[in-house]
């Protein structure tokens, strides 16, 4: 979504600088928080909450790898003073690769976790672009800033969209719902 409105910005800008400002009238912009819009979107909850129980499952499952990788270093640990050699090399191996199961278990995870949160959260993103769009073009704004991306540093609170935007989202909420 940031890419979405940093090229909404660099479009905005280079279409600010290109025209002569004498020959139109005065560029209507506006701002959104998108912060604010994605905690009052609806299904925004619910996605949140289904992604932290997704979360726990996968903060589980790598817990309880951490936790027998520690067992068996602390075994190897306790027992290193009594091993012989060929058993002490056989059992670091034991280590070496458990941990790199792990790793790559906690790799494969992630991404996992990156997949399921753009699944989640892709059908609410997309609505509230297509809300954006719509409120902008209703409003006659050239531009739409989204100050979460901090790229506004001082503008007028009056042309805050954020409120306009969830209150459309919150309005077509069925419609959205059936198509989540």
């Amino acid at each position: 979504m940031r890419k979405f409105f940093a090229t909404v910005m660099m479009l905005g800008g280079l279409l600010a600088l290109s025209a002569p400002l004498t020959a139109q009238s005065p560029t209507k912009i506006g701002y959104i928080d998108t912060r604010l819009v994605l905690q009052e979107a609806p299904g925004a909850q619910e996605a949140r909450t289904t992604l932290e129980a997704d979360m726990l499952g996968f903060q589980r499952q790598l817990q309880a790898m951490q936790d027998s990788l520690q067992a068996m270093m602390t075994d190897y640990q306790q027992k290193s003073l009594v091993m012989s050699a060929d058993a002490k090399q056989k059992r670091e191996q034991e280590i070496i690769q458990k941990r790199s199961g792990w790793e790559q278990r906690a790799e494969q995870l992630q991404q996992q976790a990156a997949q399921r949160q753009q699944q989640v959260m892709e059908p609410i993103m997309q609505r509230v672009e297509t809300v954006i769009s719509e409120v902008r073009q209703a409003g006659g704004y050239a531009v739409v800033f989204d100050l979460a991306s901090e790229a506004i540093v001082s503008a007028d609170p009056t042309l805050d969209l954020t409120a306009t935007v969830i209150e459309r989202l919150k309005a077509s909420a069925p419609a959205a719902s059936g198509q989540q």
